[in-house]
């Protein structure tokens, strides 16, 4: 099916069923996705309420431009660590200069992925295989909790970005931990496991936000720790961003990977959907969908966004019938920023860590690797050697998928021989 530019205007009109549904699952996702949008802009190196900035617009242009009703488009974890690893060597995090480039990558990478849905490029993505991402998707998980843990325990982050560089920074730094950085922190990952564990229905990231907020209020933490801080209160405005051919032209090969990797995970949290639900989706369409997404997200000032395993899952939970109730939680979002932004204030920035952490642990999935193992040896080595690239090269982390890529060709070049 040719992909469209307007696919919403052959929706069908809502039941009172359907609505009621819709914005029962939006509200469900939305108490999810202001936290963790908070979160995911601090991993990716902006000012917090780019996060909420990146949770509103591209998704409501995701819902209305994809094809998947129930997948839920924002900030996810990987794309943030991607634009951050990508812009780690030309500009210092959260300075304007740093800002321009992560609008740059949400504009290109966007571009590519428009392009590739209208070129109907989505069957290549089928012929990639699992182990890559799992290899890939694994050691990112590992890059993201070794990035967050100094945040999470107050600890001087290491001035390299490697993998060694932070455990070694990690062990010596145990012993001057921030004591009420490393309480708020390990409080809440310690809250945010306990309630999945015993409550999975209910709002952990929620909760344990505003319990955060109010303890730090009480306490006075802002004076000695980090906290979210003031919020610009108010609606992002669209701008048409200034780009320096120079540094576009740099970013290329990384406005390229983030489109891929975002494609892979909508795909694989599509799929998924479909299986549930029963319902069809159009790869090509959610190509689209994603590209406009991450081009709204340029223009509204952002960082690239992509479709979030965690959050469409919940929103399939939640009951949620069609995409009307991604635009509900966007449009909660717009409350929080129009009323709720000076309420943030307090949220210190390990609770933020201890988010990322909690959720990017449910990425490690060392099982699979031993089921890809019992399966196909040349799929296992494929996940081992792409997981192992990756681990080296961080905080580029990007060598690794490619690292991945080129096994993945070098494997089908052969089997072309052989044939």
């Amino acid at each position: 099916m040719k992909p469209t530019l307007l696919p919403f205007l052959a929706w069908p009109r809502p039941d009172a069923v359907t609505v009621r549904a819709d914005v029962v699952a939006g509200a469900t996702v939305a108490v999810v996705a202001i936290p963790q949008a908070l979160a995911y802009a601090q991993l990716a190196g902006v000012p917090p309420h780019l996060g909420l900035y990146a949770a509103f617009v591209p998704t409501v242009i995701a819902a209305l431009c994809g094809s998947s009703a129930q997948l839920s488009t924002g900030p996810v974890a990987l794309t943030a660590l991607l634009t951050a690893a990508s812009l780690a060597a030309l500009a210092q995090p959260g300075t304007p200069a740093w800002v321009a480039l992560a609008i740059v990558l949400a504009l290109g990478s966007g571009l590519m992925q428009v392009a590739a849905g209208f070129a109907r490029l989505g069957r290549l993505l089928e012929q990639l295989p699992a182990s890559l991402m799992l290899g890939f998707v694994n050691a990112a998980a590992l890059v993201i909790v070794l990035s967050q843990l100094p945040a999470m325990l107050g600890i001087a982050a290491p001035s390299g970005g490697g993998v060694i560089p932070a455990l070694q920074a990690l062990w010596a730094g145990v012993g001057d931990a921030h004591a009420a950085t490393a309480a708020f922190g390990i409080a809440s990952a310690l809250a945010l496991l306990a309630i999945r564990r015993v409550s999975p229905r209910l709002p952990g990231a929620l909760v344990v936000s505003l319990a955060a907020i109010a303890a730090s209020a009480a306490l006075g933490y802002h004076e000695a720790g980090a906290v979210v801080g003031d919020l610009p209160a108010g609606l992002p405005v669209p701008a048409v961003p200034v780009i320096d051919p120079s540094s576009a032209a740099l970013l290329l090969p990384a406005m390229a990977l983030i489109a891929l990797v975002s494609a892979i995970e909508v795909t694989s949290s599509a799929r998924v959907i479909a299986a549930r639900t029963g319902t069809v989706w159009n790869v090509n369409q959610e190509l689209v969908g994603q590209g406009l997404a991450k081009l709204a997200a340029g223009l509204f000032g952002a960082f690239p966004v992509s479709g979030s395993f965690s959050r469409s899952a919940l929103n399939l939970s939640a009951g949620a019938r069609t995409a009307w109730s991604s635009i509900v939680s966007a449009a909660l979002v717009a409350v929080a920023l129009l009323f709720a932004a000076h309420a943030l204030y307090h949220l210190p920035k390990a609770v933020l860590a201890a988010l990322i952490v909690t959720a990017v642990g449910g990425l490690l999935t060392p099982r699979e690797f031993v089921e890809t193992w019992r399966v196909s040896r040349a799929d296992a080595a494929i996940a081992g050697v792409t997981l192992a690239a990756t681990l080296l090269s961080a905080p580029r982390i990007h060598y690794g998928l490619l690292t991945g890529l080129a096994l993945v060709g070098l494997r089908a070049a052969l089997g072309r021989a052989r044939s």
